[in-house]
């Protein structure tokens, strides 16, 4: 319906699907055709993106598995460019940037950026032994896959925009919040976007919200406790650091 570059696949895939990660949409390659083997090389548009997996099978049925898509995610952005009628970067900036005072947050483009520098490993996962460098990624097939570069501040004016209406219906946020159910009517405890589940916090459980991911180069964590009104993040220019332990102290403090 919105996306006609995306052709008919076996079973139909909605955007509610596609957002709970239970769509099947996935490209693998190689060693890696149980994942996403990520873009390799550079994208104009988003049509490009499409295309990159537009021909594939869907692994499985969509709503019997959940498995995190990137490409997924690259299917969401072109429908909410074909819905909004204008580019996904300006859509984002319009409808939910701009209200809310992100102006720290952008869809990446490599020229004039005012963006941290990346560093890496010398050896997988092993710091001690030093790091080095990152060279600047391309996200540029990417859009709301990981795309974006924020702040931890603008991350916090996101999530807090999540913990009350406003520029949400209460309605749209108890929907984003909900864990999806697989057609078996197990839960998957991932809602449309965001991981929920229970932490301890303040000296008891509490329910949280959050999205967490390590981008190359980078590592962000978004928190937030609705029945507590709180919000925090951090991130980090390193794709191992260990930010979410560090923001789960800061909603505790």
């Amino acid at each position: 319906r919105y996306v006609p570059a995306y052709p008919q696949k076996p079973w139909t895939v909605t955007t509610r699907q596609l957002m709970g990660d239970v769509a099947g949409v996935h490209r693998g390659r190689g060693d890696n055709r149980d994942g996403d083997s990520m873009p390799t090389q550079p994208c104009a548009d988003l049509d490009e993106a499409v295309a990159l997996f537009a021909d594939d099978q869907l692994r499985f049925e969509p709503g019997t598995e959940h498995r995190y898509s990137i490409y997924g995610w690259v299917l969401v952005s072109a429908v909410v460019e074909k819905a909004g009628g204008e580019p996904f970067a300006r859509v984002m900036e319009r409808q939910v940037f701009e209200p809310l005072g992100m102006d720290r947050t952008v869809v990446a483009e490599r020229e004039g950026l005012d963006d941290a520098t990346s560093y890496t490993p010398r050896s997988i996962l092993r710091t001690r032994l030093g790091i080095e460098e990152d060279p600047p990624p391309d996200y540029s097939c990417l859009a709301g896959a990981g795309a974006f570069l924020s702040t931890p501040t603008d991350l916090v004016r996101l999530g807090s925009a999540l913990l009350k209406p406003g520029l949400l219906k209460a309605e749209t946020i108890t929907s984003l919040q909900t864990p999806t159910r697989l057609v078996s009517g197990a839960s998957t405890t991932y809602a449309l976007g965001w991981t929920v589940g229970s932490v301890q916090l303040a000296g008891g459980p509490v329910r949280m919200v959050s999205h967490r991911g390590s981008p190359r180069g980078g590592a962000v964590s978004l928190l937030t406790f609705p029945e507590l009104g709180i919000a925090a993040a951090a991130a980090a220019n390193m794709n191992v650091a260990s930010v979410n332990p560090f923001a789960l102290q800061i909603a505790d403090a």
